[in-house]
């Protein structure tokens, strides 16, 4: 098992820095995962009428390196994306 953090990250500004993380056993599933949570947060955000207020989610390793991020956009279905 791996040790993954998943940050939320709005524009080049770092918004909330996991210092928990997750143990998963590959990046695949830490990027499931960050999907899972992007979902999540938006479907929050909308049942709440509010605005997002990130962009992505970063997902690092044990070393603190960026391996993958997830744009909230990637989760909406493909009428709602911005060009």
């Amino acid at each position: 098992m791996v040790q993954f953090y998943f940050h939320l990250r709005d524009g080049a500004h770092l918004l909330i820095n996991d210092d928990e993380g997750m143990e998963l056993s590959s990046s695949d599933h830490a990027r499931a995962q960050a999907l899972l949570t992007v979902r999540e947060l938006v479907c929050d955000a909308i049942k709440q009428g509010g605005d997002l207020v990130f962009d992505a989610v970063v997902i690092a390793d044990e070393r603190g390196n960026e391996i993958a991020s997830v744009l909230t956009n990637e989760v909406l279905p493909k009428r709602l994306r911005s060009p």
